[in-house]
């Protein structure tokens, strides 16, 4: 009896795991979808196609890296979360997914709840610029012109929880400030509107910024990295400016899958992502956009994204952050 119902289970699970190995073994057999959910042209965008390029030529299949920008990367968030869990829908979820739904209440999908971790990719800091007319040039002159100028000084931000829109919230907080926030739907039109003086701060991508540091029509104040960056080593980070207090500067980038999506594609996936990685065009393309690339299992990501929220829910309460 003992025998007849082992093999009964063992047929069963057979019958179970069976497609799915079997999906897994001849995956992907038809082009793969990435959803960027902000615009092309932005740091999300360009390192994502660095590391999804490189997978696709490995496999011979195409990776379409389609963006869908809007409402605080809800727009293309809520798109992979209703998508077919088959394993070829994937979104690139950023500090900006993390977070929106600890914020905005028309944010429901919870990267912990409504998907399944694949690979953390890379993490990437910001540089803090203004227009050269500001009459600044390192943080604590700009917190003094705010506190001097309640109201009449503005920042732009890509969507509430981003990188350009976290650190500012932060400082005016921390620092009692009043600097008026302007939503963009992507860095490049933000930018537009830094380099006309329309916008009087902006933390951005240094892949974006650093062209027009160098030339004289941006003035960096400072970065959100650990150390300075090689490209720029005049420009002090935060912690050296009396602002390491600032959180929420650097960003993380990763890719994760509908909830329900075959744990065997999903670490394929990630094998092959991890492999990406370690190819030296591939991190050559990370570094020239002031990136660093992560690897990790998708255990490892599923972790990274639990500390997250727990880690933001803690912050945004104590900061008592909320959509404008």
């Amino acid at each position: 009896m003992n025998k007849f119902l082992r093999a009964l289970t063992l047929s069963a699970l057979g019958l179970v795991l069976g497609p799915t190995l079997s999906q897994a073994q001849t995956y992907p057999n038809k082009p793969v979808r990435v959803v960027v959910p902000f615009p092309a042209g932005g740091i999300v965008d360009i390192l994502t196609r660095a590391v999804t390029e490189k997978v696709a030529a490995n496999w011979g299949t195409p990776i379409i890296v389609e963006a869908k920008p809007g409402a605080g990367a809800l727009i293309g968030t809520e798109a992979v979360a209703n998508a077919p869990a088959d394993g070829y829908t994937f979104l690139v979820a950023t500090i900006t997914t993390a977070v929106g739904p600890l914020i905005n209440p028309q944010f429901k999908y919870d990267l912990r709840k409504d998907f399944a971790a694949v690979a953390l990719f890379a993490t990437a800091p910001n540089m803090v610029v203004v227009p050269p007319s500001l009459p600044v040039s390192n943080m604590a002159e700009l917190v003094d012109l705010a506190r001097k100028s309640p109201g009449k000084l503005n920042y732009a931000h890509t969507g509430v929880g981003s990188t350009n829109h976290l650190p500012v919230e932060f400082l005016k907080f921390s620092r009692q400030l009043f600097i008026v926030p302007i939503s963009y739907r992507g860095q490049p039109q933000a930018i537009t509107d830094v380099l006309a003086g329309q916008i009087q701060l902006f933390a951005g991508a240094p892949a974006l910024l650093a062209p027009h540091v160098k030339a004289g029509k941006l003035k960096a104040i400072a970065v959100t990295s650990s150390t300075r960056l090689e490209d720029t080593p005049q420009v002090p980070t935060l912690l050296e400016s009396g602002h390491g207090d600032v959180q929420g500067g650097s960003g993380w980038f990763g890719i994760v899958a509908p909830a329900g999506t075959p744990p065997a594609i999903v670490k394929r996936f990630n094998e092959e992502i991890n492999a990406a990685l370690k190819a030296p065009e591939v991190i050559e393309r990370l570094r020239k956009a002031y990136a660093f690339p992560e690897t990790g299992s998708p255990e490892d990501f599923t972790k990274f994204l639990n500390d997250e929220g727990t880690r933001w829910s803690k912050l945004v309460k104590e900061a008592k952050l909320k959509l404008e």
